[in-house]
């Protein structure tokens, strides 16, 4: 009896792994297309129960718990426009979706467009007189803080007032050469100063006997034993000397 034993050797494992890649390449498709129709009904049916307009972001924000990410709410978004089931309509840059009514017709499609486009324009001749009016806001406060003519004759009328009273005073020390004080009342201040100057150093200096006084058996400087009692100097005070 003889045995023969065939070997088939590695050209036969590739064959089997190539079918192996492509049919996980066509398992990974079904997948993905099956997973596609139900992100698609999801969204469809979300849009129809809601019944009313939604940006892709708050369609992602209803959607995400059901695991769905934003690209594919996207792509769903896109694909039933394409299909005529929902309808897009741009607010600025931001993309607005709202489901298709199931009795609508492409005349009410088009009416739909016709007032879209006359809600831009109307949008937009409300931005301008919006402008217009705070334009117009700015220039009112502007006058409102510009002085009426009357209130300008009247500022005027008390400058000139002013001025002629400053005038006569002029007069009056030109006249005077000056000295507008009678010599008595020059007289009378001139001795109240000497008084008050000769009392004044009469008791600074006793007060400086006094702390000299102090400091003798006092361990801390003089600045600092001012500061503690609260004694101002004249040179502290920048008192001009007498």
């Amino acid at each position: 009896m003889f045995r023969t034993s065939y070997s088939l050797g590695d050209g036969y494992g590739d064959i089997v792994h190539g079918q192996s890649s492509f049919f996980k390449q066509v398992f990974t498709h079904v997948l993905f297309a099956a997973n596609m129709g139900s992100e698609k009904k999801n969204v469809y049916d979300f849009m129809v129960t809601a019944n009313r307009p939604f940006s892709g972001n708050d369609v992602f924000s209803n959607l995400q718990r059901q695991g769905i990410g934003k690209s594919a709410v996207e792509k769903v978004l896109d694909q039933l426009v394409k299909e005529n089931k929902i309808f897009m309509k741009l607010n600025g840059k931001q993309k607005i979706y709202c489901v298709v009514q199931p009795d609508s017709t492409a005349e009410d499609q088009k009416e739909i467009q016709s007032i879209d486009e006359e809600l831009v324009k109307i949008t937009e001749a409300l931005r301008e007189v919006e402008r217009k009016y705070k334009q117009s806001e700015i220039e009112v406060k502007t006058l409102q803080s510009t002085c009426s003519i009357e209130e300008i004759k009247s500022k005027v009328s008390k400058t000139e007032k002013i001025i002629l009273e400053l005038k006569s005073h002029l007069k009056k020390m030109s006249k005077t050469g000056g000295n507008v004080v009678s010599l008595k009342d020059r007289e009378k201040v001139k001795k109240e100063y000497e008084t008050v100057t000769k009392e004044y150093r009469k008791r600074k200096r006793m007060c400086t006997d006094i702390l000299d006084s102090i400091l003798e058996n006092c361990p801390k400087p003089k600045k600092a034993l001012f500061e503690e009692i609260g004694i101002e100097t004249d040179e502290s005070v920048a008192m001009p000397a007498l």
